[in-house]
């Protein structure tokens, strides 16, 4: 495998803290995550989501550690590259908020670092060091992740979708996402509405998930979380033959912090 300069030595840190991790009766150890959200700090402030933060123009936005920008979809697939966090206005309005939407990703360091660890270790032992590898990840799960910048270039939203692309393992569980970012953010005070399910929407088995939740959080920011877990129109679970189909379910988390200021143009 053709791997990129600088991550050579990663990979071999990290091939060797998987060789710790899977010898036998080694201990774990535990060491406390990163917030998901961190507050101005006395030595320079900090971001909603790592570097990126509501509020600052997009030339104030960090390069180091993104890549692949281009135009956001809502969650979707990605649409016309652009250079930077800059390109911005190259991206259509989004008709519902007016903004301009940039999808990014994080640097792709941990997916080199992921496919090694299966390489030396095979394909069971080497899942298990893995999860922490993959790159752009929203506590553990899989994101499409953009900002979306007003005509000046503020950002005035950050979004977070869980990944459709992502394995099953992950897909399954995405509508889970709600749950440490609302304890995150302090339990109480969410204020939520649980819709019925569609025409032609259905549970999986007997449940079925649709919820919005909306919270003013303690850094004044305004967050909106959802949970999606059902079968769209057409989903039966089921092929045409009768035998069971995995993953056919339509299964999403979604996360955005807004500028609590923020008005569209009418």
């Amino acid at each position: 495998m053709k791997m990129k300069p600088g991550v050579i030595a990663a990979v071999a840190l990290a091939a060797a803290s998987a060789t710790f991790a899977l010898a036998p009766g080694a201990r774990a150890q535990n060491s406390a995550a990163p917030p998901l959200v961190r507050g101005p700090d006395a030595a320079r402030p900090l971001g909603d989501l790592r570097e990126l933060t509501v509020g600052k123009h997009a030339r104030e936005f960090p390069l180091e550690g993104y890549y692949a920008f281009a135009c956001g979809s809502n969650g979707g697939t990605p649409l016309e590259q652009i250079d930077d966090w800059t390109g911005f206005g190259a991206c259509a309005r989004d008709r519902a908020t007016g903004l301009h939407e940039v999808y990014v990703e994080y640097d792709d360091e941990g997916e080199y670092t992921a496919r090694m660890l299966l390489e030396l270790f095979g394909e069971q032992e080497g899942r298990l060091g893995l999860r922490k590898y993959y790159g752009t990840k929203v506590a553990g799960h899989p994101v499409v992740l953009s900002v979306l910048f007003d005509g000046r270039g503020i950002a005035q939203a950050i979004r977070a979708v869980t990944d459709q692309r992502a394995d099953l393992e992950y897909r399954r569980n995405a509508y889970l996402l709600r749950v440490p970012l609302m304890n995150a953010f302090g339990a109480e005070g969410w204020g939520c509405e649980h819709p019925p399910l569609a025409s032609g929407e259905t549970a999986v088995g007997a449940f079925s998930v649709k919820m919005r939740c909306e919270k003013i959080a303690p850094t004044g920011r305004r967050m909106i979380v959802e949970a999606h877990l059902y079968r769209k129109p057409g989903q039966t679970g089921y092929d045409r033959a009768g035998a069971p189909l995995e993953g056919d379910f339509f299964s999403q988390g979604r996360w955005e912090i807004w500028n609590p200021d923020y008005r569209p143009a009418p």
